[in-house]
C-alpha cells in the first residue's frame, strides 16, 4: 500500500515538473545523484576486509 502512494506522488511530481518546464533540470539532477551513488558505492572505498590468521 505504501509503494502505491509513493508511485502516485512521484507521478504527480513529474507531471508538475513537466508542466512548468523543469523536467530537463530534474532529469539532470537525478543523473548527477546516480553518478554520486555509483562513486560512493565503489569497492575501492570499502577498506580492507578482516581476515582470519593463516587465511590467504
Amino acid at each position: 500500500m505504501g509503494l502505491e502512494k509513493l508511485i502516485q506522488a512521484v507521478a504527480i511530481f513529474v507531471v508538475l515538473a513537466a508542466s512548468t518546464g523543469q523536467l530537463p533540470r530534474l532529469v539532470r539532477e537525478v543523473r548527477i545523484a546516480q553518478a554520486h551513488l555509483i562513486q560512493d558505492t565503489k569497492a575501492s572505498k570499502w577498506g580492507q576486509p578482516y581476515l582470519l590468521k593463516g587465511a590467504r
